[in-house]
């Protein structure tokens, strides 16, 4: 008797247990953020960084080697880098670089390559891209409403020094 009473009570108990659980779940989940989730992933954006290079009087540098890097460090304190993507200015100094999600500390560094053939030889010079320039990136394109967040836009001028 108390196996057949077992059996029946285990079956009722799956029972409602089964119809909770579906009836918990729906088409299209949210986030915490009110978007809905109908797939695996994590949240992603394409970012451009971008700019114009000029000489201290204004005037557009052409060949100048921009270069986006990122820097990691690991608990031991040891830095790490990781090279993201790299453009020569065009005849107007203009760049633009782009990637995939914003690290958390990157460097825009700036060469001269090609000596005097631009018109002087330049200073290389770095700028930071920290998480406040991809927090204040302008929006582009707009993503898919799921997981992609769209395109987003930082723009870094630069003056470099002639040498």
């Amino acid at each position: 008797m108390k196996v057949r009473f077992y059996r029946w009570y285990n079956a009722v108990l799956t029972a409602l247990l089964s119809m909770l659980g579906y009836g918990c779940s729906s088409d299209e989940p949210m986030d915490m953020y009110g978007t809905p989730v109908p797939e695996y992933g994590a949240p992603h954006a394409d970012y451009i960084v971008k700019g114009l290079v000029t000489d201290e009087a204004n005037t557009p540098i052409q060949g100048i080697k921009a270069s986006v890097k990122a820097y990691f460090s690991d608990a031991d304190g040891k830095v790490y880098v990781d090279p993201i993507d790299s453009i020569l200015t065009d005849a107007s100094g203009d760049y633009q670089l782009k990637h995939r999600d914003a690290p958390e500390r990157s460097k825009l560094i700036f060469e001269d390559i090609d000596g005097a053939a631009n018109g002087g030889e330049f200073l290389s010079d770095t700028l930071d891209i920290n998480e406040e320039d991809f927090n204040q990136a302008v929006k582009v394109k707009d993503g898919d409403g799921k997981w992609y967040r769209g395109v987003f836009e930082v723009t870094k001028n630069v003056k470099l020094k002639m040498k």
